[in-house]
């Protein structure tokens, strides 16, 4: 039996904690459990999850649908898109088996690129290598998700770019459906009429849209902020994240925008946080009085989560005096921060 390749490539950057990923890691449990349920699915589908965030990793290569199951989704700091799809397509020369004059080889690979944000490194060799050697061989649908995607970049890889926009847990698995009934169709497609291409299950257009010619989709706003934390007691990382809000500041007459952040949510990490991190990641800083709210630590409950060492690492701390700083092991007097604020270095998102 000839091999349908699914790829479901995924971000998994710091911009995603939070409810897009805990809706994904469900996601993609109800994605294999519904497929299941289809015996042409059963037949043909073979599936592989990819993670990209400051780097690309395999966490499961192309597996028989009946053995597959669903691993943990990690985080990282960064969103390397331009390495994940130089991984993705190794990936691809690797493990799909190519027609040859005395076999047929697999069906014509799937892939299901997800994204939120815009990528943090380079795209235009992966872009070039790409539209030169695997465009017109393999079927890519690429979703944004929320409004900041990046669908100017998507919109060069594929025709079949796809703008997701859920406000609850609901609309999240009517699209998690949608993509199961796009792969059960293109499986049953190859089974009982050996036809290739694009199989798309008909849009919700509450949650989806097809997005085509794109002007300014490419510029999108710094937003988000991610602090990365690192907890006293365990050494164990954590994310805080801010979303703007905008103030206006009236002088003399005249209206000032002014930039903040409101503090939606912190994060346990864990080890592997570090793995899939961009090591380039801190490469900008956020006023601390631009954020509103300061979390307690995740990890071991203390009440400031948002505490800084000198040496720029932010820790948690039960409060003020002495404490020692899990990044530099260096002892230090911690004390509220009064008069202007300081600059603190952010992630990449």
């Amino acid at each position: 039996m000839r091999r349908l390749p699914i790829f479901l490539m995924l971000d998994v950057s710091e911009s995603m904690v939070g409810d897009n990923l805990r809706q994904l890691q469900q996601g993609l449990e109800r994605l294999v459990t519904r497929l299941r349920t289809d015996p042409h699915a059963l037949e043909t589908v073979y599936l592989s999850t990819i993670v990209f965030a400051g780097k690309p990793r395999t966490l499961t290569p192309l597996t028989e649908l009946v053995f597959f199951y669903p691993p943990r989704l990690p985080v990282g700091s960064g969103t390397s898109l331009g390495a994940g799809l130089m991984h993705l397509m190794d990936e691809i020369d690797r493990n799909v088996v190519k027609s040859t004059s005395e076999k047929k080889g697999d069906w014509k690979p799937v892939v299901y690129l997800m994204t939120d944000g815009k990528p943090t490194d380079d795209t235009s060799k992966a872009l070039e290598r790409w539209k030169a050697q695997y465009a017109s061989k393999v079927t890519l649908v690429a979703i944004g998700i929320g409004k900041h995607a990046a669908l100017g970049t998507l919109r060069q890889l594929t025709e079949n770019v796809l703008q997701l926009d859920t406000n609850s847990e609901e609309d999240f698995k009517r699209f998690v459906d949608w993509v199961t009934m796009s792969v059960v169709a293109q499986s049953r497609s190859v089974s009982m009429s050996n036809v290739e291409g694009v199989n798309l299950a008909k849009l919700d257009d509450s949650i989806m849209k097809k997005i085509g010619d794109i002007v300014d989709a490419a510029v999108v706003d710094e937003d988000i902020v991610v602090l990365t934390g690192q907890c006293s007691n365990n050494k164990l990382p954590y994310l805080i994240k801010y979303e703007r809000i905008q103030n206006q500041l009236q002088l003399e007459g005249h209206a000032f925008k002014i930039d903040q952040f409101n503090l939606t949510g912190v994060y346990p990490m864990e080890k592997d946080y570090y793995d899939y991190s961009d090591q380039r990641a801190l490469v900008s800083t956020v006023s601390s009085d631009a954020l509103i709210g300061s979390p307690g630590c995740p990890h071991c409950g203390n009440p400031i989560g948002f505490a800084m060492c000198a040496c720029g690492q932010i820790m948690c701390l039960k409060g003020p005096g002495s404490a020692t700083c899990p990044a530099c092991n260096k002892e230090g007097n911690f004390g509220y921060c009064e008069g202007d604020g300081f600059d603190v270095n952010r992630s990449r998102g």
